[in-house]
């Protein structure tokens, strides 16, 4: 999984767009932690937890990854990039 560094701004980003990002990569680390747990739960309840636990923070990286998306996607209309030429890897 390629992590997204907050820290590799070409220019000024705007401070949501910084604030989006940071939060990617700390639900990237506790998705990392969820799949440890879930390697070493042996009750069912408990792998039923942390597969609930996996879920949901897919789901919230799958929000964030969109509102990156969208927010990049308004910048570079705003500053005259074409559409399709964005900074999105």
């Amino acid at each position: 999984m390629k992590r997204i560094s907050p820290m590799r701004g070409r220019g000024a980003e705007p401070p949501a767009l910084l604030e989006l990002k940071t939060s990617l990569q700390e639900t990237q680390t506790a998705l990392s932690h969820a799949y440890t747990a879930f390697d070493y739960a042996s009750d069912p309840e408990l792998t039923e937890a942390c597969i609930y636990e996996i879920q949901s923070l897919q789901a919230r990286m799958n929000y964030l990854v969109r509102r990156i998306k969208e927010m990049e996607a308004c910048a570079a209309t705003a500053a005259g990039v074409p559409a399709g030429r964005g900074r999105w890897i």
